[in-house]
């Protein structure tokens, strides 16, 4: 069972030495966005897609994945990040239409496009900056994307189905990042956030 430890107001779970979390860096990408994902979820079952779906709720935009992790490492990222981070501009991008990450002539991921703005490819080179000096992993291209759902099923002419969803552009403002703990239930993955590095306000520790 684990410890419970109050930190500056917060509610913390504290792991034992050598615990890991599944986690990762995005931008929470609001309710705007969440809706059109849940409308696009809604339209690709009824055309007879089956896949992993992302609720509207855990929507966001990834700017790296980390994989397992200790927590105390996790803690120091969040430190580094936030200090690296204090003052970016805030800014915003906008949502674009439906695409994909195809393998052997099948989607294997639907996604929604996003505007790659300058703002866009500079958080994330300062994210990589980040890791890197924690000896962490990050990926060198950098392809902005809203994942819908990871497919284990479309049905013939799946590109002229997806062509005919048109999407309303949502304009998405960004004025942070967060460190998401990812945790697969049969259901699906659940996400929560660890803590959040705001440009401006420094950084929050979630109650998780």
């Amino acid at each position: 069972m684990p410890v419970v430890v109050v930190i500056s107001g917060f509610l913390v779970r504290s792991l034992k030495g050598g615990s890991k979390l599944r986690t990762f860096i995005a931008i929470d990408t609001g309710k705007g966005v969440a809706s059109v994902v849940d409308m696009v979820v809604d339209k690709l079952k009824r055309m007879g897609f089956k896949a992993s779906w992302v609720p509207g709720s855990n929507a966001h935009l990834t700017l790296s994945f980390l994989g397992e992790i200790e927590f105390s490492k996790v803690e120091i990222l969040a430190s580094m990040l936030s200090k690296r981070l204090r003052g970016f501009p805030s800014f915003t991008f906008s949502t674009k239409q439906l695409g994909f990450f195809r393998h052997n002539n099948l989607p294997r991921v639907i996604w929604i496009g996003v505007e790659n703005t300058p703002f866009l490819n500079n958080l994330h080179r300062e994210v990589r900056v980040a890791l890197g000096s924690l000896g962490l992993a990050a990926e060198d291209k950098f392809h902005p994307h809203i994942t819908v759902g990871r497919m284990k099923y479309s049905p013939p002419y799946w590109k002229k189905l997806l062509a005919t969803i048109e999407l309303e552009e949502i304009v998405v403002p960004v004025n942070g990042v967060h460190i998401y703990e990812s945790e697969l239930l049969s259901e699906g993955a659940n996400y929560r956030k660890i803590f959040s590095c705001n440009f401006e306000g420094g950084l929050v520790k979630h109650e998780f």
